[in-house]
């Protein structure tokens, strides 16, 4: 059973009420540096709101506990410890979902290896209240060790979304993921939404959420300045590890756009004829490309490290089409 810890009610009819939800496993110093960005957040192109932070442990650790007992203590907002035992990403973001407090308008998400700028909250709110729209997402960028080679970085692989600089404020129907991204509350209180567990080890539930509230009619706007900086640790800026994270993400898209696109079994057997033939042509481009761009030598060396990362999230969509999926959690 999840444990409450709320020492602070937020509760206030005269102001929007914002839900931060973060979801926590083995890194207890990623949610110190995290909360303590959250309690430092400035409001210039809005009325201040009443925050509400909401902190799920998949891991039940006594130190993360002990992190949100000490922050409660100077924080201004109010701080929610809650633990789900039940391994797996998409268990721990129902379990934030299923305790927002009753009065939340809405709710924000980011990871635990993120620190927020200290505008964040404020202007993912003021692209809201100029829009109206339903979800708000913004640019989550890569913070890498002083040794990182420089390619890692000169792929843009690790920036979410890749090449984020290329959305233009409030442009709309921008890609969203749950590292930073603001949405109406109602969303989940009304219509029951909620994470699939069946991605809960592999990832990508939330692509198959944004995906969905898109084909609702969803109105989605990108807030470019509404920054997140993620920090890559030397084992993630590496070429094996993103190599398997593309060979992960790949695996997840079919089972996705079944999801999306299928009801009936003839459905589901022409998507997947669809998708092999996709997931060959694709192999066979990227590979191609990277193979050229490794005979150009150096200067072109991020070039053909992108061109590989394509071609295995490739494999992963054919490999996913024939039922396999890549754990990650």
């Amino acid at each position: 059973m999840p444990e409450n810890k709320d020492s602070k009610p937020a509760t206030d009819g005269q102001r929007t009420h914002i839900s931060v939800c973060i979801c926590t496993y083995k890194r207890p110093d990623g949610l110190e540096h995290l909360l303590t960005g959250l309690c430092e957040q400035v409001f210039e192109d809005v009325e201040t709101p009443v925050i509400s932070v909401i902190v799920t442990d998949n891991e039940c650790s006594d130190k993360n506990r002990e992190i949100c007992d000490r922050i409660r203590n100077h924080c201004q907002h109010s701080l929610l410890y809650l633990q789900e035992e039940q391994r797996g990403i998409s268990y721990a973001r129902n379990t934030c979902l299923d305790n927002l407090p009753a009065n939340t308008d809405f709710v924000a998400m980011i990871d635990d290896d993120e620190i927020p700028e200290p505008g964040w909250i404020n202007h993912l709110l003021y692209a809201q209240t100029r829009t109206s729209a339903d979800i708000v997402a913004g640019p989550t960028l890569p913070v890498f060790e002083p040794d990182t080679p420089a390619w890692v970085s000169e792929t843009g692989y690790f920036c979410k979304p890749h090449h984020p600089d290329r959305y233009r404020d409030l442009e709309p129907f921008p890609p969203a993921a749950t590292c930073n991204v603001f949405m109406r509350a109602n969303i989940f209180n009304e219509n029951k939404l909620r994470f699939d567990p069946e991605l809960a080890f592999s990832g990508s539930e939330d692509k198959l959420l944004f995906q969905d509230l898109k084909q609702r009619g969803l109105q989605f706007i990108w807030a470019a300045n509404a920054i997140t900086h993620e920090s890559i640790p030397a084992g993630r800026a590496r070429l094996g590890y993103m190599l398997s994270e593309a060979l992960r993400r790949g695996s997840t898209k079919f089972y996705v756009k079944t999801r999306l696109k299928t009801s009936t079994p003839s459905q589901h057997y022409r998507l997947a004829f669809r998708s092999a033939v996709r997931s060959l042509l694709g192999i066979a481009k990227y590979g191609s490309y990277a193979g050229l761009y490794m005979l150009g030598g150096k200067p072109r060396q991020y070039k053909a490290v992108l061109n590989m990362l394509y071609a295995t999230e490739n494999i992963g969509f054919l490999g996913g089409v024939f039922g396999y999926r890549k754990n990650h959690y």
